[in-house]
Order: structure tokens, then C-alpha cells, then sequence
């Protein structure tokens, strides 16, 4: 691989949600998930994006952590069907980050324009999570078998020694043909979400490294690799 595309985002507000939690307090993970920035690919491009499409990687980082109320429309599933719930909406407290920043690098060349004016309005999260495209670029890029990484997401394997929150997600989810009967996870497994500052040394497979000074390293994923 030679050149990939760099995509860079900004916003006031991001909620990439911690999964699973379902009682008290909404609270963020340190990064976004591959399946919440799949969606986000998908908004750009005004469709469903594959998991088999693309391989992506990011860093993201943001400047605080704060709290606000909000008033949430429950769902629930009766067998056939997603609908509303029974019980109505509730309150609680969610978490969200302040002025976020998200960089996205691709495989897809081709895809250049759709970021340079994106179908849909791109968010990261809740629907006024909205995020501003700073710049699109092709970025020249070298295969690396080591480097330091930051506010990403690594698969989890043992002997993987570096700091970040231990979580069990859906690598990506694929729309049920039935309207209304919302999606199912392709690929579950363990990622660790290193924050952004927590550069950390890693030898892991699938590091590329830009020709910029300086130079950036990430990790590029391969779904359902």
C-alpha cells in the first residue's frame, strides 16, 4: 500500500458510548467504535457501508469530559419487531466529550469526494454530535512493524501490553432485510481503547506510518480478519 485517504473531522461535542451499560449514567469510552465509524463513513457516502468494503484506522482525541440530562425515547423488541417501549421515555445523565477531533485514514481512494461533500450531515454519536470536515487528503504511507499509537482501538490479544479500557463489541453490524427489525453484530470481539494520551510503543501487524514530518503511525483494521 503506497497512498491512503486522510480524512480529518472536528466538532463542539462527541458521545462514542460505552456498550452494555444500561442503568445509571451513559458514559463514553476513550475512543469510538469500528462499527460507530463505519456509520459515520456511511452518512458521508449517503448509504450503508460494508464491513467487506473498507479497512480504516483513526486517531481520536478530544479536550474534556462533561455531563448533561437528557430526556431518551426507549425502545424495545418484541420478537418481530423494534417499537417503542412500553414504558414511555425517562431521564438520565449521559457523558459526552468536548471539541473533539477524529482523523480517519482508508483504503479508498475513490471515496475522496463523497467526504469533500458528504451526503449527509456526519456526527459522532448522538444526532447533534455533528462533526466539521477540516480536510481531505491522499497521504503517503510505508508498512511499519512497530511504532507509538494513541486514541485508537487495538484487537486484544495476550501479551498485548499497553494501557486503555478492555471492551467486548460488535467489530460491525449488518441491516436485517425486514424494515424495523433493526441489525445484527457480524463479528464479536475483544478491543482495547487507548486514549489519546497514552502513546504507547507497540509490534503489532497492519502498522503504516505517513511520510509527513512528522510522521504519524496507526493501525489500519481489517474486519472479520
Amino acid at each position: 500500500m503506497d497512498k491512503v485517504l486522510e480524512v480529518q473531522f472536528s466538532g463542539w461535542t462527541a458521545t462514542p458510548r460505552m456498550p452494555f451499560i444500561l442503568s445509571g449514567n451513559a458514559v463514553c469510552m476513550h475512543t469510538p467504535s469500528y462499527s460507530l465509524l463505519l456509520g459515520l463513513i456511511g452518512c458521508c457516502l449517503g448509504r450503508t457501508v460494508n464491513s467487506e468494503e473498507v479497512s480504516l484506522g483513526f486517531r481520536y482525541s478530544f479536550e474534556s469530559v462533561a455531563d448533561d440530562m437528557e430526556t431518551r425515547q426507549r425502545l424495545e423488541f418484541d420478537g418481530k419487531k423494534v417499537k417503542n417501549h412500553s414504558k414511555g421515555s425517562d431521564a438520565y445523565m449521559r457523558e459526552f466529550h468536548t471539541l473533539p477531533k477524529l482523523t480517519l485514514w482508508l483504503n479508498r481512494l475513490d471515496w475522496k469526494k463523497y467526504f469533500e461533500n458528504p451526503v449527509g450531515t456526519p456526527s459522532l454519536g448522538r444526532s447533534q454530535d455533528i462533526l466539521k470536515v477540516e480536510q481531505v487528503r491522499e497521504v503517503e504511507v510505508s508498512t511499519v512493524k512497530d511504532g507509538v499509537v494513541s486514541g485508537c482501538m487495538l484487537p486484544f490479544s495476550v501479551g498485548l501490553e499497553v494501557g486503555g479500557q478492555l471492551v467486548q463489541l460488535a467489530e460491525s453490524f449488518e441491516e436485517n432485510e425486514e424494515v424495523g427489525s433493526g441489525r445484527s453484530p457480524k463479528s464479536s470481539k475483544m478491543f482495547i481503547s487507548i486514549p489519546h494520551d497514552s502513546e504507547v510503543p507497540v509490534t503489532f501487524a497492519n502498522l503504516f506510518k505517513t511520510h509527513d514530518e512528522p510522521s504519524t503511525t496507526f493501525y489500519l483494521h481489517q474486519f472479520n480478519a
